[in-house]
C-alpha cells in the first residue's frame, strides 16, 4: 500500500517565521530519497511555494492556491489548472471595486508565466506583497486602470489581505456567485484576514485525489492548521493536525502532532513512513 503524504504550508509545515526549518528540510528529503510520496497543498502561489520549498526534493506535483494548479515545482510548470468563468471574474472584481478595494488577480498565460493585475496598494501590508515577490518568479506585476483578461491569459485566482469587517460583505457577496469558491480566513502571521477566490473545480481535497491518482498512491495522510484544510481532512484516510491548529481542525483530526516550530510533520514523517 503505498501513502500520499500531503501538508498545508503556512502554519504546519513553516515555521512561525515562515520558514521550513534545516532539520525538517534533511528529515523529509532522506525519506523521499528512500521512497516517501511527499508534496503540499497550500493557499500559496508558484512562485512563493517554489521559493519557500527549494531545498526540499519534492518531484510529486504540488496542489497550489487551494487546488487551482497541480504545479511541477522542479521544472516549474503546470501539469493541470482550474480557471474562473469569465462571467463570474468579472462580476467579482465589480464587487471589489465597488467597495474601494484592489485585490491580486492572478492569471496564467498560455506561455506558462504568471501576470498579477492590481489597480493600488490600499494598505501597507499590500505594497510589502508585491516589493517582496516582484522580479522573483517566472511572471510580472501589471498596474491596472481596471482589470481585464487578455486573449492567451487565463484568470485563476483573486487574493486580497485586509481587516475581518472591510473583507466580509464582499465574501458574502461573492459567495452567491456560480462558478466559484470562496476561502476566508486569519491569517497566520499577521491581524488581518485572507479572502481568496477560484474556480468552484479548484479545491485542496480535488487537487489531493488528482495527485493521489498521478502517483499511484492508494491512501492519503494530510497535516494542516487552519480551517482551509477542513475539506483536505474530509477527504484523507489519515489526518493529522498539528498543536498549533485552530480548535475547528484539532477537533477533526486522529492525532495532534508536533507544532510547527518544533518540525511537528517531519517528525512524525520520521517515524511514520516506512521504506
Amino acid at each position: 500500500m503505498k501513502t500520499l503524504y500531503i501538508s498545508d504550508m503556512d502554519g504546519t509545515l513553516l515555521n512561525d517565521g515562515g520558514k521550513v526549518s534545516r532539520r525538517s528540510v534533511e528529515i523529509i528529503n532522506e525519506l523521499i530519497k528512500n521512497g516517501m510520496l511527499f508534496t503540499v497543498a497550500t493557499a500559496r502561489s508558484a512562485m512563493s511555494a517554489a521559493e519557500l520549498l527549494k531545498d526540499i526534493d519534492i518531484s510529486v506535483p504540488a496542489v497550489l492556491m487551494n487546488g487551482v494548479f497541480l504545479f511541477d515545482l522542479k521544472n516549474k510548470k503546470a501539469v493541470a489548472y482550474h480557471e474562473i468563468p469569465k462571467d463570474a471574474f468579472f462580476a467579482i472584481t465589480e464587487i471589489f471595486v465597488k467597495r474601494n478595494k484592489s485585490p491580486f488577480v492572478f492569471f496564467y498565460g498560455d506561455d506558462g508565466k504568471f501576470t498579477i493585475e492590481y489597480t493600488d496598494f490600499k494598505l501597507p501590508i499590500h505594497r510589502d506583497f508585491y516589493e517582496k515577490r516582484k522580479g522573483k518568479f517566472f511572471g510580472e506585476f501589471k498596474k491596472v486602470s481596471e482589470y481585464e483578461i487578455l486573449d492567451d491569459m487565463h484568470p485563476v485566482f483573486i487574493s486580497l489581505s485586509d481587516e475581518y469587517d472591510e473583507l466580509k460583505p464582499i465574501h458574502d457577496a461573492a459567495q452567491k456567485i456560480n462558478g466559484v469558491t470562496c476561502s476566508f480566513y486569519a491569517d497566520t502571521y499577521t491581524p488581518y484576514w485572507f479572502l481568496e477566490i477560484y474556480s468552484s473545480k479548484a479545491s485542496k481535497a480535488n487537487g489531493a485525489q488528482e495527485v493521489m491518482a498521478l502517483v499511484g498512491a492508494d491512501k492519503i495522510a494530510a497535516f494542516g492548521d487552519n480551517r482551509n484544510d477542513i475539506l483536505l481532512f474530509s477527504l484523507a484516510d489519515r489526518k493529522y493536525a498539528v498543536k498549533n491548529a485552530v480548535p475547528e481542525l484539532r477537533q477533526i483530526a486522529d492525532e495532534v502532532i508536533g507544532e510547527n516550530n518544533n518540525d511537528g510533520v517531519a517528525e512524525f514523517l520520521k517515524k511514520d513512513f516506512k521504506a
